[in-house]
């Protein structure tokens, strides 16, 4: 863009005159005219083959040597690099920036740079605590090797079960545990034999009772045959004995009985006893084999939790040898499983919660769904059998903390922020360095027994989050700052040079080649980029957000192929933002058919006191347009100053209010120095019923009310935007295409004059990028723009008139615009001054 200085200075013209600011302010062809024409674009396409390692955020990576770049952030690049770098505490980092800017694939792309280091990798698993089984312990192993473990642990269970059976067949245990038993059924039959040989010289015998489990009684004799005392009863009845004769075999009885249950309880305790010599004999035995069978473990897995547990272990095993016994019992080198051992021997295995066996680098773990459970594990119900039989580290499971460890963790900050819980949790984690597994709290939450040992953890936490988000939870939680440390901030766009035109032809070439689109014509990658730039919204910057620059492609190629072309042309791209535009355009439709019915009052002709054509975007987030609006002031003697309407109807936001303050500032500095201002105005945006803010449409308001002070008409055909600030200096604004275009498609509609145009501000000049019929109105001069520096400026095209400068006098010159609203607002301070005297 040529550069030109403008002035409010007389500029002669060919006659020696001045030029009226009309012609003096418009906008020339260098001024808005842009195009991206095919030179550029070949010269692009051949530095693009010398790129072939180019990598746009958003996009697969399609280079074969594995090397890649992104362009356009380096600030966030370089922010990531740093906190991955830098490994001490709390330099986590947030990655904030609009959406479509491929902040996901860029972190995916930086994390692959540090991925190979794998000195942090540990396998994870958690075992039975033997001496309390509801808080199961954790061992941590070197990368692949918990597997080695509980294969070993499972050869020593089949081992020992091995060893007991082959005891049968040991000559020296055989000898020592027959001789053991004989002696204990030696005194048994010796002590029950002495027994009876004594109750049965005085009438009585042991006999085994009826039924499936047999069991000793002791019963009287009638005439050398067991009876009852039921029969005996019916001797004395019958007179055959007598009482006191009963009696005294009751007594006897009773005296016998308390006897033989001593003799029983003797027997069992000296039974007890042998099975403790017994059990100690095959201790004896299998000691030496089961130690010689850890030792291996020992020597491999030298880590101190897991020689505490090895310890633990043998002695567990060495305490319930019993538990092998089990008839029909299988137990091989999968007991740890739990497939084929029995539920108590299931005690003996190991579960691994993260097996790094097949892992080549460190762990890059993208979690979608952040709740209590997927972050930080579960304890799951054990299924089938006795539950409290089956050892609860079994139920364990890990969350996404855990399999992170030693590598990344990646969420989008919508995600974990929204659950409370969830983030108090993932801030202990990220303090304290442990993750614990717990059940899930919340009120329908059961509760819960295990109480497993907390691991240890050390990861990065990367979070994804849209703009300005990081200043929200600095100053809204105490705690970010210090988990947080690096921010790294996508840009919306990138600067517009060579080396990115280059690149950015590269993305477009590749996209196509990668979805077998049409192949794009220099024109057409033309036409693209010139999107590109006008989504960055400057001439000389390129848009960074690839995915809507994608779907132009993709939907460019729509339009060639329904057209039955052979390649992506400009025509091409210009259907496919045509037709996306008529897609997006219904609420747009509808305004323009509300404005031609006259349904909404829109003037594009003659001139109108307070009154002017304010210009509204309405963003829908995936299109933006703009209408005309029809703006409106009144204003009368009074002391109340400017009234902004809106605010008083609760549809002012809050920049739109500090707007219409700083237009009472401007009056003050402007005219009211030697006068109080005593001037009551009321502005309002006509027929608007939604929410009204930003301060784009100031310097319309400040228009519309000295046009109203000072009486004096404002063209109707002319629709204005900009801010203005205490000085009278226009600022400016944002989607300043849109506004021009929405101006001249409501013009042409209603009836395109030659004398229709929108006042911008100077600042905008660069953000110039009309479309292709906006520039030919422009050229043919059906059409105009005008740039404003000053509210004067912007005066003199909307009345005609001169603004007019101070005079050496001080007032200003007779006749001007400024003249004549200092005059009325002179009027109006004596009317006040005069009201008040009365």
């Amino acid at each position: 863009m040529i550069e030109k200085n403008y002035s409010t200075d007389s500029q002669p013209g060919s006659s020696g005159e001045e030029l009226p600011a009309e012609q003096r302010l418009r906008a020339q062809s260098q001024d808005y005219r842009f195009t991206i024409d095919s030179e550029e674009v070949k010269a692009g396409i051949a530095a693009a083959e010398q790129k072939p390692e180019t990598t746009f955020a958003g996009l697969p990576d399609q280079s074969e040597n594995g090397e890649f770049g992104i362009i356009g952030q380096p600030r966030a690049l370089r922010a990531l690099r740093m906190a991955l770098e830098i490994r001490n505490k709390g330099y986590n980092v947030i990655v904030t920036g609009p959406s479509g800017v491929g902040k996901r694939t860029a972190v995916e792309r930086v994390l692959a740079e540090f991925s190979g280091d794998t000195s942090g990798l540990r396998d994870i698993a958690y075992v039975h605590n033997f001496s309390c089984p509801y808080e199961p312990r954790v061992l941590y192993f070197e990368p692949g090797t918990a597997r080695e473990f509980r294969a070993g642990l499972g050869d020593c269970v089949a081992q020992i079960r091995r060893s007991i059976e082959l005891l049968t067949e040991d000559q020296k245990f055989i000898s020592e545990r027959d001789a053991l038993l004989q002696s204990v059924q030696t005194r048994e039959a010796q002590t029950i034999a002495e027994f009876e040989d004594r109750i049965g010289r005085e009438g009585f015998r042991v006999v085994a009772s009826p039924g499936e489990t047999a069991k000793a009684e002791l019963v009287p004799l009638l005439e050398g045959e067991p009876a009852s005392f039921a029969e005996l009863e019916r001797e004395v009845s019958s007179g055959k004995r007598d009482r006191a004769g009963l009696e005294e075999i009751r007594a006897q009885y009773y005296a016998y009985l308390e006897e033989m249950h001593r003799i029983m309880l003797r027997l069992r305790l000296d039974r007890e006893n042998i099975e403790s010599q017994l059990a100690e004999l095959r201790r004896k035995a299998i000691e030496p084999e089961l130690r010689a069978a850890t030792a291996q473990l020992r020597e491999r897995f030298s880590a101190p939790a897991v020689k505490t547990y090895l310890d633990a272990f043998t002695k567990d095993i060495l305490e319930n040898l019993q538990l092998f016994m089990v008839e029909g019992e299988t137990v091989g080198a999968e007991a740890a499983g739990g497939t084929e051992a029995s539920e108590q021997l299931q005690r003996y295995g190991v579960n691994i919660v993260v097996d790094h066996t097949d892992s080549r680098s460190a762990p890059i773990v993208f979690e979608s769904n952040p709740d209590y459970q997927t972050m930080f594990g579960s304890i799951e119900p054990m299924h089938g059998g006795d539950e409290s039989a089956v050892p609860g580290y079994r139920s364990l499971r890990v969350g996404a903390v855990a399999k992170a460890s030693g590598g990344f963790l990646v969420l989008r900050a919508e995600d974990l922020f929204t659950q409370e819980e969830v983030w108090q949790a993932c801030k202990r984690v990220l303090q304290d360095g442990i993750t614990e597994i717990r059940t899930v709290p919340g009120p329908q939450a059961q509760a819960g027994f295990l109480r497993p040992e907390p691991i240890e953890v050390r990861f990065k936490l990367i979070v994804t989050a849209a703009e300005h988000v990081y200043d929200a939870l600095y100053y809204g939680d105490d705690d970010f700052g210090k988990l947080f440390k690096v921010t790294a901030e996508f840009d919306s766009v990138m600067p517009r040079n060579a080396d990115t035109t280059a690149r950015y032809i590269a993305f477009v070439r590749m996209i196509a080649a990668q979805e077998s689109l049409l192949e794009p014509e220099p024109s057409g990658i033309a036409a693209i980029l010139e999107q590109a730039v006008r989504l960055g919204e400057f001439r000389n910057l390129y848009s960074t957000r690839f995915s809507r620059i994608a779907d132009v492609l993709r939907e460019s190629d729509y339009c060639a192929r329904r057209s039955k072309d052979s390649s992506i042309s400009r025509e091409s791209v210009e259907a496919a933002v045509s037709e996306r535009a008529y897609l997006s355009n219904l609420p747009q439709e509808k305004i323009d058919e509300q404005i031609l019915s006259g349904e909404l009052l829109v003037a594009v002709s003659g001139m109108a006191v307070g009154r002017i054509n304010g210009l509204a975007i309405l963003d829908r987030g995936y299109y933006a347009f703009a209408r005309p609006m029809l703006i409106t002031a009144r204003t009368a003697p009074g002391s109340e100053g400017i009234v902004n309407i809106e605010r008083e109807s609760g549809l002012s936001g809050e920049i739109h209010d500090k707007g219409v303050y700083i237009l009472e500032g401007y009056l003050r500095s402007k005219y009211a120095q030697d006068f109080p201002l005593s001037v009551r105005g009321s502005i309002c945006f006509e027929q608007s019923y939604i929410e009204v803010d930003g301060d784009s449409a100031s310097s319309s308001e400040v228009y519309v009310l000295l046009s109203s002070i000072a009486e004096l008409p404002l063209r109707q055909d002319i629709a204005v935007t900009g801010s203005v600030n205490q000085m009278g200096q226009i600022q400016a604004v944002g989607g300043i295409n849109e506004k021009i275009e929405g101006f001249y498609e409501v013009c042409c509609k209603l009836g395109l004059s030659g004398s229709q145009g929108v006042v911008i501000p100077r600042g905008n000049l660069a953000n110039l990028m009309p479309s292709r019929a906006l520039q030919a109105a422009l050229d043919e001069g059906m059409f105009h723009v005008w740039s404003v520096a000053t509210v004067d400026e912007a005066m003199e095209i909307l009345t005609g008139l001169e603004a007019g400068g101070r005079t050496l006098k001080g007032g200003y010159r007779g006749g001007s615009v400024n003249a004549l609203v200092e005059r009325r607002l002179r009027e109006m301070a004596q009317q006040m001054k005069s009201f008040g005297a009365l």
